[in-house]
């Protein structure tokens, strides 16, 4: 889903949406300065799946409510089975309005709450989910995989849980993301939708 620099901003501010646009081919990776990495890797609200230690990093910047973050969530599970050795970091980027900014907001109460552990099948429920996504329709998620729905609401509500969303959209800007999902692999950017073929291509040119 393509978003400009406004919509970043607008996405926190519970404003403003994107013009979709789907990707037709594999986006060109492009070098980014590995302190942006690191600093993407020291989000409070950045989830690690995989390998703990993994030869290679891959971190995608996703929206619950953009199709090709969809894709890329129904593909997750087969790319973390066929690459044991690879790291993948998950990074709430609510750019795509209220809704998403609402269901964000739901989703790091619950890893506030109960752990990056226990967050990948939140993640895969929600987008699972038919039409668009907000906080409402994520805590009823949380509610079926047993969370305390009072709880959360206050986490979601609170001034780290703004305060991790501002983190991630500063640092998204800086890395000119310009599309959900976004990618990093190793020191290498990818804007736009990948297959799984084209990010376990991205893996290999990373091993080298």
């Amino acid at each position: 889903m393509i978003l400009s620099r406004r919509a970043l901003l607008a996405g926190l501010a519970l404003s403003g949406a994107s013009v979709p646009a789907f990707a037709q081919s594999a986006p060109e990776g492009q070098l980014v300065p590995i302190e942006l990495v690191e600093d993407t890797l020291a989000l409070a609200s950045a989830v690690k799946l995989g390998h703990q230690h993994g030869d290679v990093i891959m971190i995608e910047y996703f929206d619950y409510n953009c199709p090709w973050c969809r894709k890329s969530a129904a593909d997750l599970p087969a790319l973390l089975k066929a690459e044991p050795d690879l790291t993948y970091v998950l990074v709430n980027f609510a750019v795509l309005g209220i809704p998403s900014v609402t269901a964000t907001k739901a989703a790091l109460a619950y890893l506030q709450l109960y752990g990056p552990e226990a967050y990948l099948p939140l993640h895969l429920a929600l987008f699972k989910l038919k039409g668009a996504v907000d906080g409402g329709r994520a805590l009823k998620e949380i509610e079926r995989l047993g969370g305390d729905t009072k709880r959360l609401e206050e986490t979601a509500d609170s001034e780290r849980t703004t305060q991790w969303m501002k983190d991630t959209l500063k640092l998204g800007d800086s890395l000119g993301f310009t599309a959900t999902p976004s990618f990093l692999v190793a020191t290498e950017s990818y804007v736009g939708g990948m297959t799984l073929a084209q990010k376990r291509e991205a893996i290999a040119r990373a091993r080298g």
